[in-house]
């Protein structure tokens, strides 16, 4: 039986604020509380209060050492079970969609969580010569390349890609560099349109030291062989900048410490950079090499107790949509005491270190070209540039993190963070970290702490999780909620799809609904409820519905009842307008209603940190008639028309 299991995580240590007074009323309005700290910034508040779910419609809830029956609906996910047993998988889904692919030993499986379609397809081995040593075709990359889903193996050491259309198999691009001669954990493959970027070594026999490669684009480079110690990859992305020649490749990878002295860690975490727009150097020693590699040292240190977390497990990038500085890398660090911990970068932050600071070593002139910088047009790097950075790859400066957000005693292995744009009208970051017992957590980023408020079980018995994936985009396609993905490695062979809301485990009690601290979930008309299930709009509070003309004036006003609060007014679910409490009402006006003004206009006030829905008023267009029409018509006259009439009124009036 397939459970997820929740720990919420209640008042954060300091918080003494009550935000649960308007929970005794006949019919609450829709709001949320997300309290802040007063506690340090590093550690995670942990005062619990347990809950259970099943996926089987029953909720287990546990409050220390007594448990009580829930029911309810809606608030799991569901299961796809492979067939056989499993030892290795792949997982490819495309963001928005409701499918999955998951690639296997010899198969491809397909399963549709909405419509339940599925089936499996057979990859057996093609090669003309098989090694009796791995005779098999382990799937090991999924991906759209070409507007097709682009699915590289092994092949029995000949390894292989296929197109895959219409439930067919088609040949396309050479695979060498796509997919290793035998399974392996440490292979990173980047694909950014046409270009594609892989650690995966091209030959069998071409030594042992990894390389980071653009296999397909604009020409071939690799890394030199002494800019890396033995490195094991762990993430790559592409930030894209104001001017497109600086449009940079990050990198991220863990590798043997340099430093041999007593006491100093056996692995060192990196961050690595390449200009994207790379097209080697001017001599025969640099034509097929990145010219312009920088690493730096990622650090991760508890200020507090000088506690060193070196070991670099996981990354996720949560892209900035307005300012590519302000991207942020989530970085996911433990230590050999066993301890997790995350750390938040900045890109610009990043940029600069490689930018400004010294080379460990290097005490010489940089000549014109400085190490790392990238070119426009067709310029290539000097071969003076590129042996002073050949031979001192590395910066002296190190990468301190924005925020070291906090460290427990948990084994992380994987990281994702969504961003939420709560009822509140904040946005909050929701981290899901995967442990080593096979359970997820799920914390919220408040400004002064993180709430760990629910932990998932996605599988029975418990077992490690190979692959999560977070699905941002189903919101915004109206499907109602956000989803995780998860697949199994070992026994069950299952994947997993798990709702980001599940609102229905916290009792269905407005106390506990706010004590979680969720930003998925608020409480209307009796219920915890997700925010996405817009439908509660109108339980609880003044609701009506306003029969508007066409191109008329309108104008909006929510009581502003407390002098205290802010009020905002949203429009189908976007802020239109805030206003501040020196006003007794909070008006909004429409100078010409317009066919996207109709809809949903939904007023709410937040004083400290409780939060509510004052008013919701939804404009509707008239039943069209031919009196309609001729208002309509009537109402386009400019109202340069009318204002010599208004003055005249107005001018008699003072008479008057």
């Amino acid at each position: 039986m397939l459970r997820i299991r929740a720990i919420t995580l209640a008042v954060c240590p300091g918080d003494n604020q009550t935000t649960l007074t308007s929970c005794t009323k006949a019919n609450t309005p829709f709001h949320q509380s997300l309290s802040p700290a007063g506690a340090g910034w590093f550690l995670p508040c942990l005062s619990f209060v347990q809950l259970g779910l099943s996926l089987e419609s029953s909720v287990f809830v546990y409050a220390r050492a007594r448990s009580t029956q829930l029911k309810t609906s809606g608030e799991g996910g569901s299961k796809r079970e492979v067939d056989g047993n499993e030892t290795h998988t792949v997982l490819y889904h495309e963001e928005g969609n409701s499918s999955v692919f998951v690639g296997a030993i010899e198969k491809l499986y397909y399963y549709d969580f909405d419509t339940q379609e599925n089936y499996t397809v057979r990859f057996t081995t093609q090669s003309s010569h098989q090694f009796q040593w791995n005779p098999y075709n382990y799937l090991t990359f999924l991906e759209k390349y070409n507007d097709k889903l682009l699915i590289c193996g092994t092949n029995a050491c000949q390894p292989t890609c296929w197109n895959w259309v219409n439930r067919k198999k088609e040949r396309t691009i050479v695979a060498r560099g796509l997919a290793p001669f035998v399974p392996e954990q440490n292979t990173l493959v980047l694909v950014d349109g046409k270009e594609i970027y892989s650690t995966i070594k091209k030959h069998l026999n071409n030594g042992k030291i990894p390389r980071f490669r653009r296999i397909h684009g604009s020409g071939e480079l690799y890394t030199s062989d002494t800019v890396m110690q033995n490195p094991q990859f762990i993430k790559a992305t592409i930030i894209k900048q104001t001017e497109s020649y600086n449009d940079r490749i990050y990198y991220f990878f863990r590798e043997d410490n340099p430093d041999q002295s007593a006491g100093a860690p056996l692995n060192v975490s990196r961050v690595a950079q390449l200009c994207k727009g790379d097209r080697g150097g001017v001599g025969s020693l640099s034509a097929a090499k990145w010219t312009t590699f920088l690493k730096a040292t990622l650090v991760c240190t508890d200020p507090a107790t000088n506690r060193n977390f070196n070991w670099l497990q996981d990354v996720f990038v949560v892209h900035s949509n307005t300012n590519w500085q302000e991207t942020k890398i989530y970085g996911l660090f433990s230590n050999p005491w066993g301890y997790s911990a995350v750390c938040i970068y900045s890109i610009g932050n990043i940029d600069k270190v490689f930018r400004t600071s010294p080379l460990k070593g290097y005490n010489g002139d940089f000549h014109t070209i400085r190490p790392g910088q990238c070119l426009q047009g067709d310029a290539l790097t000097p071969t003076e540039t590129f042996k002073v950075v050949d031979s001192h790859p590395e910066v002296v400066e190190k990468v301190k993190p924005q925020v070291p957000l906090f460290h427990n005693k948990y084994r992380y292995q994987k990281i994702g963070v969504h961003r939420v744009q709560a009822a509140d009208g904040h946005t909050y970051n929701v981290l899901y970290l995967t442990t080593d017992k096979g359970t997820i957590h799920k914390m919220v980023e408040l400004p002064d702490c993180v709430v760990n408020i629910m932990e998932i079980l996605p599988f029975q018995p418990q077992v490690p999780i190979h692959t999560m994936t977070l699905d941002n985009e189903r919101v915004r396609k109206n499907s109602g909620t956000t989803s995780l993905l998860m697949s199994c490695m070992w026994s069950l062979n299952e994947v997993v799809r798990v709702p980001m809301a599940m609102c229905g485990v916290y009792r269905n009690n407005c106390e506990s609904c706010l004590l979680a601290r969720d930003p998925y979930c608020g409480w209307a008309n009796g219920k915890c409820r997700s925010i996405y299930d817009y439908d509660h709009l109108g339980d609880g509070y003044s609701f009506q519905n306003v029969t508007v003309m066409p191109f008329s004036r309108y104008y909006l006003s929510c009581p502003m009842e407390s002098h205290h609060a802010a009020y905002t007014w949203i429009h189908n679910d976007h802020i239109i307008k805030r206003c501040e409490s020196n006003h007794r009402h909070c008006l909004h006006f429409i100078d010409n209603v317009t066919d996207e003004c109709y809809g949903t206009y939904a007023c709410f006030s937040q004083e400290s940190y409780f939060n509510q829905t004052v008013m919701v008023e939804c404009l509707v267009k008239p039943p069209e008639t031919a009196a309609v029409r001729m208002a309509s018509s009537q109402a386009t006259i400019p109202f340069s028309f009318w204002l010599p009439s208004l003055y005249m009124v107005v001018f008699c009036l003072l008479l008057q």
